[in-house]
């Protein structure tokens, strides 16, 4: 015979305590490493690695035991990732609307070289180095900095590269910070 208390109990349900306690942790967990993704920048995405990754999927693993509590059940699973999906919303909402400019420009892709010269403050500014660049730009198949008009660090990590000879339409630059720095002869209408 089947005992449905022990399956609710064991895996199904949770109490109103343990539910508050699942939305307290997955709040302060959210909101930690927001600000730790926050902190690190583009980097995380502009130059993963199996040691970056190896991590990332530890923390994973803390964070979601750290988020279940004592017991995880399927209710608290629900619980959690609807917390998560909710405050990603509200997190969303309001970067659109009151995030400060500064904070607000991390998020615009950047001009981060021109003519095969790395922008060191914009590089700063996004929390990479020029080696990290380089890299990337290895990764992304260029042989040589001769070849690259122009480079752009796009908000999830990812390069826009213009090789010589090729231009970029200019509508396509229009929310790049930095874009008052390229070139006219790489823009075209």
């Amino acid at each position: 015979m089947i005992d449905w208390d022990i399956i609710w109990q064991d895996y199904l349900g949770i109490g109103w305590s343990e539910a508050l306690g699942v939305i307290a942790s997955t709040i302060v967990l959210y909101a930690f490493f927001s600000l730790l993704v926050h902190i690190s920048g583009q980097r995380l995405m502009a130059n993963p690695t199996v040691g970056s990754f190896v991590v990332l999927a530890v923390i994973g693993g803390v964070t979601a035991r750290a988020m279940l509590g004592e017991s995880p059940t399927l209710l608290g699973a629900l619980i959690v990732l609807n917390t998560l999906m909710l405050l990603e919303r509200l997190m969303g909402t309001l970067g659109r609307t009151a995030l400060p400019h500064s904070a607000h420009a991390l998020r615009h892709p950047a001009v981060v070289m021109i003519g095969g010269t790395a922008m060191a403050g914009a590089l700063r500014r996004r929390r990479l180095s020029e080696q990290d660049l380089l890299n990337r730009l290895r990764i992304s198949g260029v042989l040589d900095l001769g070849q690259v008009e122009l480079v752009i660090l796009e908000n999830r990590g990812t390069l826009t590269i213009v090789h010589t000879g090729s231009t970029i339409a200019a509508s396509l630059v229009a929310d790049v910070d930095g874009r008052e720095a390229i070139p006219e002869r790489l823009l075209t209408e």
